[in-house]
């Protein structure tokens, strides 16, 4: 059985322009910058869902850090994350 072509065919000036803009910026075609957007934006939504958050990183630190002796640079998660819980 073969494969069903599915396209989408935006009609608005303001998708346009913003798409045009977008794939300016780094010399791409506008299909490929609203691919390239839609993939980072998908991820996004993915990464959110799945609970991977600065909050989850942050709770997983102070467990970690309560099993460090104490002293230790790793007992301290101020140390390992900044307050968005990304690596110092």
């Amino acid at each position: 059985m073969g494969r069903t072509l599915k396209t989408l065919n935006l009609k608005n000036p303001k998708v346009y322009l913003l798409a045009s803009e977008l794939a300016r910026l780094p010399g791409e075609t506008p299909t490929t910058a609203v691919i390239t957007a839609l993939e980072q934006c998908l991820e996004a939504e993915r990464i959110k869902r799945s609970g991977r958050t600065a909050k989850n990183i942050l709770a997983f630190a102070d467990r970690f850090a309560a099993g460090m002796s104490p002293g230790s640079h790793a007992a301290n998660r101020a140390d390992l994350y900044d307050d968005h819980g990304l690596p110092r």
